[in-house]
Protein backbone atom coordinates (compact mmCIF):
# COMPACT_ATOMS: atom_id res chain seq x y z
CA UNK A 1 0.00 0.00 0.00
CA UNK A 2 1.68 3.70 -0.58
CA UNK A 3 1.35 6.57 0.74
CA UNK A 4 1.85 10.32 -0.04
CA UNK A 5 4.77 12.10 1.09
CA UNK A 6 3.85 15.54 2.22
CA UNK A 7 5.78 19.04 0.80
CA UNK A 8 8.03 20.31 3.21
CA UNK A 9 5.92 23.26 5.54
CA UNK A 10 7.14 26.86 5.25
CA UNK A 11 7.69 29.35 8.09
CA UNK A 12 5.56 32.51 8.79
CA UNK A 13 6.30 35.90 6.24
CA UNK A 14 4.69 39.53 6.94
CA UNK A 15 2.12 38.42 4.32
CA UNK A 16 1.10 35.51 5.96
CA UNK A 17 0.30 38.05 9.26
CA UNK A 18 -0.95 40.38 7.48
CA UNK A 19 -3.61 38.14 5.80
CA UNK A 20 -4.54 36.50 8.62
CA UNK A 21 -5.11 39.96 10.57
CA UNK A 22 -7.14 40.40 7.71
CA UNK A 23 -9.17 37.45 7.92
CA UNK A 24 -9.81 37.69 11.36
CA UNK A 25 -11.02 41.32 11.05
CA UNK A 26 -13.90 40.51 8.56
CA UNK A 27 -15.07 37.69 10.44
CA UNK A 28 -15.70 40.15 12.96
CA UNK A 29 -14.08 37.95 15.44
CA UNK A 30 -12.74 37.94 18.85
CA UNK A 31 -9.14 36.11 18.39
CA UNK A 32 -6.29 37.87 19.26
CA UNK A 33 -2.69 37.71 16.91
CA UNK A 34 0.76 37.82 18.32
CA UNK A 35 3.92 37.84 16.86
CA UNK A 36 7.86 37.52 18.73
CA UNK A 37 8.40 41.98 17.63
CA UNK A 38 4.32 43.35 17.57
CA UNK A 39 2.18 43.88 20.24
CA UNK A 40 1.95 42.43 23.44
CA UNK A 41 5.14 40.35 24.15
CA UNK A 42 4.07 38.76 27.53
CA UNK A 43 0.84 36.83 25.87
CA UNK A 44 3.39 35.82 22.83
CA UNK A 45 5.78 34.84 25.64
CA UNK A 46 2.87 33.32 27.61
CA UNK A 47 1.62 31.08 24.74
CA UNK A 48 5.30 29.66 23.42
CA UNK A 49 5.59 28.90 27.17
CA UNK A 50 5.72 25.30 28.15
CA UNK A 51 6.32 23.19 31.00
CA UNK A 52 9.80 21.85 30.13
CA UNK A 53 12.07 24.89 28.59
CA UNK A 54 13.82 22.34 26.01
CA UNK A 55 10.53 22.23 24.22
CA UNK A 56 9.96 26.11 23.44
CA UNK A 57 10.29 27.24 19.75
CA UNK A 58 9.77 30.77 18.56
CA UNK A 59 6.48 30.63 16.55
CA UNK A 60 6.20 32.69 13.84
CA UNK A 61 2.75 34.19 14.82
CA UNK A 62 0.25 32.50 17.56
CA UNK A 63 -2.97 32.65 17.19
CA UNK A 64 -5.47 33.08 20.12
CA UNK A 65 -9.04 31.62 19.35
CA UNK A 66 -11.85 32.28 21.55
CA UNK A 67 -14.31 29.30 19.55
CA UNK A 68 -14.06 26.64 17.48
CA UNK A 69 -14.25 29.28 14.17
CA UNK A 70 -11.79 31.35 14.93
CA UNK A 71 -9.65 28.16 14.94
CA UNK A 72 -10.99 27.17 11.82
CA UNK A 73 -10.14 30.68 9.95
CA UNK A 74 -6.68 29.35 10.78
CA UNK A 75 -6.34 26.18 9.79
CA UNK A 76 -7.79 26.64 6.69
CA UNK A 77 -4.97 29.72 6.39
CA UNK A 78 -2.82 27.09 7.59
CA UNK A 79 -3.76 24.39 5.16
CA UNK A 80 -3.85 26.24 1.43
CA UNK A 81 -0.64 28.00 2.44
CA UNK A 82 0.85 24.97 3.17
CA UNK A 83 2.34 26.60 6.96
CA UNK A 84 4.14 24.68 9.70
CA UNK A 85 1.52 24.57 12.18
CA UNK A 86 1.32 23.46 15.94
CA UNK A 87 -1.48 23.08 18.21
CA UNK A 88 -0.71 24.22 22.14
CA UNK A 89 -3.49 22.40 24.33
CA UNK A 90 -1.62 22.26 27.82
CA UNK A 91 1.84 23.10 26.59
CA UNK A 92 3.04 19.58 28.76
CA UNK A 93 4.75 17.58 25.48
CA UNK A 94 8.73 17.65 26.39
CA UNK A 95 8.76 16.10 22.75
CA UNK A 96 7.73 19.57 21.24
CA UNK A 97 5.71 18.92 19.48
CA UNK A 98 3.02 21.88 20.63
CA UNK A 99 6.09 24.09 19.37
CA UNK A 100 6.97 25.66 16.10
CA UNK A 101 10.02 27.43 14.83
CA UNK A 102 8.87 29.64 12.61
CA UNK A 103 5.50 28.63 11.82
CA UNK A 104 1.66 29.35 12.94
CA UNK A 105 0.58 28.36 16.85
CA UNK A 106 -2.60 28.07 17.83
CA UNK A 107 -2.84 28.36 21.40
CA UNK A 108 -6.27 26.87 22.98
CA UNK A 109 -4.85 26.92 26.47
CA UNK A 110 -5.13 30.99 26.72
CA UNK A 111 -8.51 31.13 26.23
CA UNK A 112 -10.33 28.04 25.30
CA UNK A 113 -9.77 26.00 29.06
CA UNK A 114 -13.26 25.98 30.65
CA UNK A 115 -14.69 23.29 32.28
CA UNK A 116 -18.83 22.30 32.64
CA UNK A 117 -20.48 19.97 34.46
CA UNK A 118 -23.61 18.76 32.52
CA UNK A 119 -26.46 16.30 32.73
CA UNK A 120 -27.18 13.94 29.57
CA UNK A 121 -29.61 11.11 29.90
CA UNK A 122 -29.35 10.86 33.37
CA UNK A 123 -25.66 10.73 33.21
CA UNK A 124 -23.31 13.43 34.34
CA UNK A 125 -20.69 14.44 31.89
CA UNK A 126 -17.65 17.34 31.90
CA UNK A 127 -17.64 19.10 28.77
CA UNK A 128 -13.98 20.53 28.42
CA UNK A 129 -12.63 23.24 26.02
CA UNK A 130 -9.98 22.11 24.13
CA UNK A 131 -6.97 24.50 26.02
CA UNK A 132 -7.74 23.08 29.60
CA UNK A 133 -5.42 21.20 31.84
CA UNK A 134 -6.48 18.16 34.13
CA UNK A 135 -5.88 20.28 37.00
CA UNK A 136 -9.09 22.50 35.42
CA UNK A 137 -10.98 19.51 35.12
CA UNK A 138 -10.24 18.38 38.66
CA UNK A 139 -11.14 21.38 40.59
CA UNK A 140 -14.36 21.87 38.65
CA UNK A 141 -15.81 18.20 39.64
CA UNK A 142 -14.35 18.10 42.73
CA UNK A 143 -17.08 20.52 43.76
CA UNK A 144 -19.77 17.80 42.49
CA UNK A 145 -18.01 14.79 43.78
CA UNK A 146 -17.14 13.41 40.46
CA UNK A 147 -13.82 12.88 38.33
CA UNK A 148 -13.09 11.39 35.50
CA UNK A 149 -9.66 9.35 34.29
CA UNK A 150 -7.05 11.98 33.56
CA UNK A 151 -3.52 12.95 33.84
CA UNK A 152 -1.58 11.65 36.76
CA UNK A 153 0.05 15.49 36.70
CA UNK A 154 -2.59 18.29 36.94
CA UNK A 155 -0.79 20.62 34.64
CA UNK A 156 -1.22 18.22 31.98
CA UNK A 157 -3.33 19.21 29.29
CA UNK A 158 -6.59 17.38 28.78
CA UNK A 159 -6.35 16.86 24.97
CA UNK A 160 -3.14 15.94 24.52
CA UNK A 161 -3.84 13.10 27.02
CA UNK A 162 -6.87 12.13 25.92
CA UNK A 163 -5.92 12.18 22.12
CA UNK A 164 -3.13 9.62 23.22
CA UNK A 165 -5.09 7.07 24.78
CA UNK A 166 -4.62 8.32 28.68
CA UNK A 167 -3.77 6.47 31.94
CA UNK A 168 -4.31 7.99 34.99
CA UNK A 169 -4.60 7.04 38.51
CA UNK A 170 -8.59 6.17 38.18
CA UNK A 171 -7.62 3.44 35.01
CA UNK A 172 -7.96 0.36 37.29
CA UNK A 173 -11.43 1.44 37.82
CA UNK A 174 -12.37 3.02 34.35
CA UNK A 175 -9.85 2.21 32.08
CA UNK A 176 -8.11 4.89 29.68
CA UNK A 177 -9.15 8.41 29.30
CA UNK A 178 -10.48 7.27 25.86
CA UNK A 179 -12.82 4.92 27.38
CA UNK A 180 -14.35 7.88 28.92
CA UNK A 181 -14.73 9.95 25.71
CA UNK A 182 -18.17 10.61 25.07
CA UNK A 183 -17.73 13.06 22.11
CA UNK A 184 -15.47 15.06 20.68
CA UNK A 185 -15.93 18.61 18.42
CA UNK A 186 -12.90 18.51 16.08
CA UNK A 187 -11.85 21.38 13.27
CA UNK A 188 -10.66 19.44 10.18
CA UNK A 189 -7.06 20.86 8.33
CA UNK A 190 -10.27 22.24 5.46
CA UNK A 191 -11.94 24.02 8.51
CA UNK A 192 -15.09 22.13 8.99
CA UNK A 193 -16.18 21.72 12.08
CA UNK A 194 -18.08 18.31 13.18
CA UNK A 195 -19.04 16.19 15.48
CA UNK A 196 -17.20 12.93 16.35
CA UNK A 197 -18.99 9.85 18.55
CA UNK A 198 -19.94 6.34 18.32
CA UNK A 199 -22.53 7.72 16.17
CA UNK A 200 -21.64 10.28 14.57
CA UNK A 201 -18.46 10.03 12.27
CA UNK A 202 -17.91 6.91 14.08
CA UNK A 203 -14.68 6.07 11.70
CA UNK A 204 -13.15 9.59 13.19
CA UNK A 205 -14.35 8.71 16.78
CA UNK A 206 -11.93 5.73 16.12
CA UNK A 207 -9.01 7.36 14.44
CA UNK A 208 -9.37 10.14 17.64
CA UNK A 209 -9.23 7.68 20.05
CA UNK A 210 -5.30 6.71 20.31
CA UNK A 211 -4.00 8.60 17.40
CA UNK A 212 -6.08 12.15 17.46
CA UNK A 213 -3.35 14.43 17.05
CA UNK A 214 -3.28 13.31 13.27
CA UNK A 215 -6.84 14.47 12.61
CA UNK A 216 -7.87 17.75 13.55
CA UNK A 217 -8.16 20.29 16.66
CA UNK A 218 -10.47 18.94 19.25
CA UNK A 219 -11.98 21.88 20.83
CA UNK A 220 -14.49 20.36 23.00
CA UNK A 221 -14.14 16.78 24.71
CA UNK A 222 -17.39 15.57 26.06
CA UNK A 223 -16.34 13.01 29.29
CA UNK A 224 -17.95 10.60 31.29
CA UNK A 225 -17.91 11.56 35.25
CA UNK A 226 -18.13 9.08 38.03
CA UNK A 227 -18.59 9.77 41.77
CA UNK A 228 -15.20 10.73 43.52
CA UNK A 229 -15.05 11.41 47.21
CA UNK A 230 -11.53 11.91 49.32
CA UNK A 231 -8.79 9.37 48.60
CA UNK A 232 -6.03 8.13 51.11
CA UNK A 233 -2.87 9.51 48.80
CA UNK A 234 0.79 10.27 49.61
CA UNK A 235 4.31 9.00 49.46
CA UNK A 236 6.41 6.58 51.66
CA UNK A 237 9.94 7.63 51.71
CA UNK A 238 12.97 5.24 52.45
CA UNK A 239 16.64 4.99 52.41
CA UNK A 240 17.79 3.23 49.42
CA UNK A 241 19.28 -0.35 51.08
CA UNK A 242 18.96 -3.06 50.22
CA UNK A 243 17.30 -5.27 52.59
CA UNK A 244 14.46 -2.45 52.36
CA UNK A 245 14.27 -2.42 48.27
CA UNK A 246 14.04 -5.97 48.42
CA UNK A 247 11.08 -5.78 51.22
CA UNK A 248 9.39 -2.85 49.00
CA UNK A 249 9.53 -4.59 45.96
CA UNK A 250 7.85 -7.67 47.73
CA UNK A 251 5.11 -5.81 48.87
CA UNK A 252 4.36 -4.04 45.42
CA UNK A 253 4.69 -7.28 43.78
CA UNK A 254 1.88 -8.76 46.31
CA UNK A 255 -0.28 -6.10 45.89
CA UNK A 256 -0.08 -5.40 41.64
CA UNK A 257 0.44 -9.28 40.48
CA UNK A 258 -2.06 -10.70 38.00
CA UNK A 259 -3.82 -13.33 39.67
CA UNK A 260 -6.97 -15.48 38.02
CA UNK A 261 -9.90 -15.89 39.20
CA UNK A 262 -12.88 -18.55 39.77
CA UNK A 263 -14.92 -17.04 36.38
CA UNK A 264 -11.48 -17.36 34.28
CA UNK A 265 -10.91 -13.15 34.61
CA UNK A 266 -7.62 -12.00 35.82
CA UNK A 267 -7.13 -9.04 38.67
CA UNK A 268 -4.72 -8.27 41.44
CA UNK A 269 -4.89 -8.02 45.11
CA UNK A 270 -5.77 -4.30 45.46
CA UNK A 271 -8.46 -5.09 42.72
CA UNK A 272 -8.56 -1.62 40.98
CA UNK A 273 -8.73 0.32 44.44
CA UNK A 274 -5.13 0.96 44.82
CA UNK A 275 -2.38 2.42 42.12
CA UNK A 276 1.11 4.15 42.41
CA UNK A 277 4.53 2.99 42.15
CA UNK A 278 7.96 2.67 43.04
CA UNK A 279 10.04 6.20 42.38
CA UNK A 280 13.55 6.54 42.53
CA UNK A 281 14.98 10.48 43.49
CA UNK A 282 16.67 13.01 45.30
CA UNK A 283 12.88 14.56 47.75
CA UNK A 284 13.65 17.40 48.90
CA UNK A 285 12.26 16.42 52.44
CA UNK A 286 15.62 14.02 52.31
CA UNK A 287 17.53 17.25 51.86
CA UNK A 288 18.66 15.85 48.05
CA UNK A 289 19.61 12.24 49.33
CA UNK A 290 19.11 9.62 46.72
CA UNK A 291 15.91 7.82 48.60
CA UNK A 292 13.16 4.93 47.37
CA UNK A 293 9.45 6.89 47.07
CA UNK A 294 6.78 4.81 47.23
CA UNK A 295 3.45 6.56 46.41
CA UNK A 296 -0.01 5.11 47.25
CA UNK A 297 -3.17 5.91 46.39
CA UNK A 298 -6.20 3.55 47.55
CA UNK A 299 -9.79 4.88 46.68
CA UNK A 300 -10.67 3.59 50.31
CA UNK A 301 -10.95 4.88 53.49
CA UNK A 302 -7.90 4.94 56.29
CA UNK A 303 -8.07 1.74 57.81
CA UNK A 304 -9.14 0.07 54.63
CA UNK A 305 -5.63 1.01 53.00
CA UNK A 306 -3.57 1.02 56.25
CA UNK A 307 -4.71 -2.84 56.27
CA UNK A 308 -4.03 -3.29 52.46
CA UNK A 309 -0.31 -1.48 52.42
CA UNK A 310 0.76 -2.44 55.83
CA UNK A 311 3.72 -4.67 54.67
CA UNK A 312 5.07 -0.95 53.62
CA UNK A 313 4.04 0.85 56.43
CA UNK A 314 5.82 -2.00 58.61
CA UNK A 315 9.08 -0.57 57.16
CA UNK A 316 9.13 2.30 58.54
CA UNK A 317 9.56 4.85 56.62
CA UNK A 318 11.60 7.64 57.02
CA UNK A 319 8.87 9.93 55.80
CA UNK A 320 5.40 9.69 55.47
CA UNK A 321 2.93 12.40 53.93
CA UNK A 322 -0.54 9.61 53.29
CA UNK A 323 -3.71 11.29 54.41
CA UNK A 324 -6.94 11.62 52.91
CA UNK A 325 -7.03 14.01 50.74
CA UNK A 326 -9.52 15.68 48.25
CA UNK A 327 -9.04 13.77 44.95
CA UNK A 328 -7.18 17.10 43.11
CA UNK A 329 -4.32 16.73 45.46
CA UNK A 330 -3.74 13.12 44.33
CA UNK A 331 -2.54 14.81 40.79
CA UNK A 332 -0.03 16.71 42.23
CA UNK A 333 1.75 14.42 44.53
CA UNK A 334 4.41 13.59 42.05
CA UNK A 335 4.54 16.56 39.88
CA UNK A 336 7.63 17.56 38.75
CA UNK A 337 8.84 21.53 39.55
CA UNK A 338 7.89 23.95 36.48
CA UNK A 339 10.16 25.67 34.41
CA UNK A 340 13.36 23.54 34.07
CA UNK A 341 14.37 21.73 30.65
CA UNK A 342 12.80 18.03 30.97
CA UNK A 343 12.27 14.89 28.84
CA UNK A 344 9.45 12.18 30.11
CA UNK A 345 10.84 9.43 28.23
CA UNK A 346 9.05 5.67 28.35
CA UNK A 347 9.77 2.82 29.03
CA UNK A 348 7.99 -0.66 29.12
CA UNK A 349 8.10 -3.41 32.42
CA UNK A 350 5.55 -6.22 33.50
CA UNK A 351 5.58 -7.04 36.82
CA UNK A 352 7.07 -9.03 38.75
CA UNK A 353 9.62 -6.46 39.31
CA UNK A 354 12.82 -7.95 40.19
CA UNK A 355 14.69 -6.36 43.29
CA UNK A 356 18.03 -6.66 41.42
CA UNK A 357 16.71 -4.70 38.30
CA UNK A 358 15.90 -2.16 40.72
CA UNK A 359 19.19 -1.98 42.80
CA UNK A 360 20.83 -1.42 39.16
CA UNK A 361 18.22 1.50 38.15
CA UNK A 362 18.68 3.25 41.74
CA UNK A 363 23.14 2.52 40.87
CA UNK A 364 22.58 3.70 37.22
CA UNK A 365 20.74 7.40 38.79
CA UNK A 366 22.70 7.65 41.59
CA UNK A 367 25.73 7.55 39.19
CA UNK A 368 24.63 9.75 36.53
CA UNK A 369 22.86 12.82 39.33
CA UNK A 370 25.82 12.73 41.49
CA UNK A 371 27.97 13.02 38.21
CA UNK A 372 26.32 16.19 36.93
CA UNK A 373 24.43 18.88 39.27
CA UNK A 374 22.50 20.08 37.12
CA UNK A 375 19.86 16.89 36.81
CA UNK A 376 19.59 16.48 41.08
CA UNK A 377 15.53 16.32 40.10
CA UNK A 378 15.34 13.98 38.34
CA UNK A 379 13.39 10.83 38.68
CA UNK A 380 12.43 7.44 37.76
CA UNK A 381 9.24 5.88 38.15
CA UNK A 382 7.98 2.35 37.56
CA UNK A 383 3.83 3.46 37.43
CA UNK A 384 1.32 0.62 38.95
CA UNK A 385 -1.99 0.34 39.19
CA UNK A 386 -4.08 -2.85 38.60
CA UNK A 387 -4.79 -2.92 33.99
CA UNK A 388 -7.87 -5.66 34.10
CA UNK A 389 -10.21 -2.28 33.51
CA UNK A 390 -7.94 -1.46 30.65
CA UNK A 391 -7.92 -4.28 28.75
CA UNK A 392 -11.46 -5.31 29.00
CA UNK A 393 -12.28 -2.26 27.76
CA UNK A 394 -9.87 -2.95 25.09
CA UNK A 395 -12.09 -6.19 24.50
CA UNK A 396 -15.52 -3.91 24.48
CA UNK A 397 -14.67 -1.35 22.34
CA UNK A 398 -12.49 -0.78 19.41
CA UNK A 399 -10.22 2.41 19.10
CA UNK A 400 -6.85 3.01 17.25
CA UNK A 401 -4.64 2.86 20.85
CA UNK A 402 -3.16 -0.22 19.95
CA UNK A 403 -1.23 -0.73 23.01
CA UNK A 404 -3.53 -2.33 25.66
CA UNK A 405 -2.21 -4.84 28.07
CA UNK A 406 -1.01 -6.11 31.10
CA UNK A 407 2.23 -4.65 31.03
CA UNK A 408 3.13 -0.53 32.89
CA UNK A 409 4.34 2.00 32.06
CA UNK A 410 8.22 3.59 33.11
CA UNK A 411 8.82 6.94 33.43
CA UNK A 412 12.39 7.79 32.84
CA UNK A 413 12.55 11.76 33.38
CA UNK A 414 15.68 13.88 33.39
CA UNK A 415 15.47 17.42 34.63
CA UNK A 416 18.02 19.86 34.23
CA UNK A 417 18.63 23.56 33.60
CA UNK A 418 21.49 24.28 31.42
CA UNK A 419 20.79 23.63 27.13
CA UNK A 420 24.60 22.22 27.19
CA UNK A 421 23.08 19.24 29.06
CA UNK A 422 20.42 18.22 26.87
CA UNK A 423 22.11 15.80 24.73
CA UNK A 424 23.40 14.25 27.38
CA UNK A 425 20.01 13.96 29.74
CA UNK A 426 18.28 12.41 26.62
CA UNK A 427 21.14 9.95 26.10
CA UNK A 428 20.73 8.83 29.35
CA UNK A 429 17.67 8.20 29.37
CA UNK A 430 17.92 6.35 25.94
CA UNK A 431 20.39 4.08 28.03
CA UNK A 432 17.78 3.50 31.17
CA UNK A 433 15.25 2.63 28.64
CA UNK A 434 17.48 0.10 27.43
CA UNK A 435 18.04 -1.36 30.41
CA UNK A 436 14.09 -1.18 30.85
CA UNK A 437 14.28 -3.51 27.54
CA UNK A 438 16.81 -6.25 28.68
CA UNK A 439 14.77 -6.52 31.49
CA UNK A 440 12.04 -7.50 29.97
CA UNK A 441 13.84 -9.79 27.38
CA UNK A 442 15.59 -11.80 30.94
CA UNK A 443 11.81 -12.14 32.14
CA UNK A 444 11.37 -14.14 28.75
CA UNK A 445 9.30 -11.18 27.03
CA UNK A 446 9.17 -11.01 23.79
CA UNK A 447 11.16 -7.99 21.52
CA UNK A 448 11.93 -7.42 18.89
CA UNK A 449 12.16 -4.92 16.05
CA UNK A 450 8.85 -3.67 16.03
CA UNK A 451 6.78 -3.28 13.27
CA UNK A 452 8.76 -0.23 11.13
CA UNK A 453 12.00 -0.12 13.08
CA UNK A 454 11.74 0.18 16.98
CA UNK A 455 12.65 -1.84 19.27
CA UNK A 456 10.36 -3.11 22.07
CA UNK A 457 7.81 -5.53 23.81
CA UNK A 458 5.20 -6.64 21.47
CA UNK A 459 1.34 -6.45 21.60
CA UNK A 460 -0.86 -8.19 20.29
CA UNK A 461 -1.76 -5.60 17.82
CA UNK A 462 1.96 -5.64 16.48
CA UNK A 463 2.52 -2.49 18.44
CA UNK A 464 5.56 -1.82 21.05
CA UNK A 465 3.96 -1.58 24.13
CA UNK A 466 4.88 2.37 24.59
CA UNK A 467 3.02 4.85 25.76
CA UNK A 468 3.15 7.49 23.25
CA UNK A 469 1.94 10.35 25.15
CA UNK A 470 5.60 9.42 26.55
CA UNK A 471 9.36 11.04 24.78
CA UNK A 472 9.77 7.62 22.12
CA UNK A 473 12.71 8.94 20.63
CA UNK A 474 13.41 6.58 18.36
CA UNK A 475 10.51 4.83 17.89
CA UNK A 476 8.13 5.11 14.27
CA UNK A 477 4.55 5.74 13.92
CA UNK A 478 3.89 2.44 12.72
CA UNK A 479 5.49 1.12 15.84
CA UNK A 480 3.14 2.71 18.12
CA UNK A 481 0.18 1.96 15.98
CA UNK A 482 0.58 -1.54 15.30
CA UNK A 483 -1.78 -3.35 12.61
CA UNK A 484 -3.59 -0.27 13.23
CA UNK A 485 -1.78 1.37 11.28
CA UNK A 486 -3.08 1.15 7.43
CA UNK A 487 -6.65 2.45 8.67
CA UNK A 488 -5.03 5.07 9.98
CA UNK A 489 -2.99 5.70 6.60
CA UNK A 490 -7.19 5.46 5.13
CA UNK A 491 -8.70 7.93 7.10
CA UNK A 492 -5.62 9.80 6.93
CA UNK A 493 -6.19 10.47 3.38
CA UNK A 494 -9.67 11.24 3.93
CA UNK A 495 -9.44 14.00 6.64
CA UNK A 496 -6.48 15.18 6.69
CA UNK A 497 -4.44 14.87 2.95
CA UNK A 498 -1.82 17.35 2.53
CA UNK A 499 -0.71 16.49 6.50
CA UNK A 500 -1.47 19.72 8.31
CA UNK A 501 -1.05 17.40 11.50
CA UNK A 502 2.18 15.59 11.22
CA UNK A 503 3.86 16.59 14.69
CA UNK A 504 3.33 13.30 16.88
CA UNK A 505 3.88 9.65 15.24
CA UNK A 506 2.60 11.59 11.83
CA UNK A 507 0.23 8.88 9.61
CA UNK A 508 1.55 9.35 5.81
CA UNK A 509 -2.03 9.29 4.01
CA UNK A 510 -2.66 6.65 1.90
CA UNK A 511 -1.84 7.52 -1.94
Amino acid sequence: MGSVSPSPKRSITREDIDALRSLFASAGTQATLLTPTDGDSRAYEASIHRWSRAAEKPAGLVVVPTTAEEVAVALRYASSQNLDLAVKGGGHSTAGVSSTDGGLLIDLNAKMRGVEVVDRDHSRLFKVQGGATWGDVDQAGVRYGLATVGGTVADTGVGGLVLGGGYGWLSGQYGLSIDCLVEATVVLASGEIVKASGTENADLFWALRGAGQNFGVVTEFVLKAFDQGDVWAGLLIFPPVPEVTEKIVDATNELYAATPTADGKTTTKVAGRGAGGIAIARPPPAGGQVMIMVTIIYFGTEDEARAMYKPLYDLEPVVDTTAMVPYPVVNTILAPPIGLRASMKGAAFSMPIRTGFVMEVLENYTKFTEGNDDTHVSLILWEIYDPAQVVAKGDEEESSFANRGWHLNGLICPLWTRTENDGVCRQWARDLNEMFKKELQMQGKETGRGVDGGVGLRGKKGAVLLYGNYDQYDERSRDIFGENYARLQALKAQYDPTSVFDKLFAIAPQA
